[in-house]
């Protein structure tokens, strides 16, 4: 079986796992899936123990790509351990990741928060991006009226001169947005050191009511 080393940049809740997704030193995306669509158990693609995280190095093997046209980055997983090869230091991250930025005007395919299922269908050219939004992320919970009963957390960012707010699925993000509770909170509110401008890995989701929905799926803030 072929094998992959990755460095993850998503690492964000699923149903009932996690979609893990990095870049290859040459900056290819990838997402190792595991044919269930509730995601990965930590089981399979656990490292030290834990579940893989952001900035982490990881080996894994897989069986074949699967040729997905809404999610061209998907490769199936064999059943070999994963392997921890290194870490990047939070402070490194940007200058090592900054020449894989995609610079807009839009984000995967177009420049809403979603893309109908038909047209994810016949094919994208990519499902997930790193980008640098122009102005600082903060982190919203919209009352439960506003979202049928369910409080969910989402990051609010400008992109290419426009202002996005997708659902975020950053596991401990979301966490800490959840225990801010209702409103808009930005980073120090949460606690949270951060010098500048965050990155965002940003996911195009599975199908759900006819529409591919925009996640993000990681947060990394600057500190240096």
């Amino acid at each position: 079986m072929p094998f992959e080393e990755i460095l993850v940049l998503a690492s964000s809740r699923k149903l009932g796992g996690r979609c893990v997704a990095g870049i290859t030193r040459s900056g290819e995306w990838l997402r190792p899936v595991c044919g269930d669509p509730r995601g990965l158990r930590r089981a399979e693609c656990e490292v030290g123990g834990r579940w893989p995280a952001v900035l982490d190095v990881v080996r894994f093997g897989y069986r074949r790509r699967l040729g997905d046209p809404t999610q061209p980055e998907n490769v199936l997983i064999d059943h070999s351990a994963w392997e921890l090869k290194d870490q990047v230091p939070p402070e490194d991250a940007y200058e090592r990741l900054r020449r894989f930025l995609a610079t807009g005007p839009g984000l995967l395919g177009n420049r809403g928060k979603a893309m109908t299922e038909e047209e994810a269908a016949s094919g994208v050219e990519a499902s997930l991006a790193l980008i640098e939004p122009t102005s600082e992320v903060s982190f919203l919970m919209r009352p439960a009226g506003e979202t049928y009963g369910k409080l969910k957390p989402r990051a609010v960012f400008d992109f290419s001169a426009k202002r996005y707010e997708l659902g975020l699925t950053d596991v401990s993000l979301e966490e800490a947005v959840r225990r801010a509770g209702v409103g808009e909170h930005g980073p120090a509110e949460l606690g949270l050191a951060c010098s500048g401008p965050a990155l965002l890995t940003v996911s195009l989701g599975e199908a759900h009511e006819g529409w591919h929905t925009k996640l993000a799926a990681a947060v990394l803030l600057r500190t240096a």
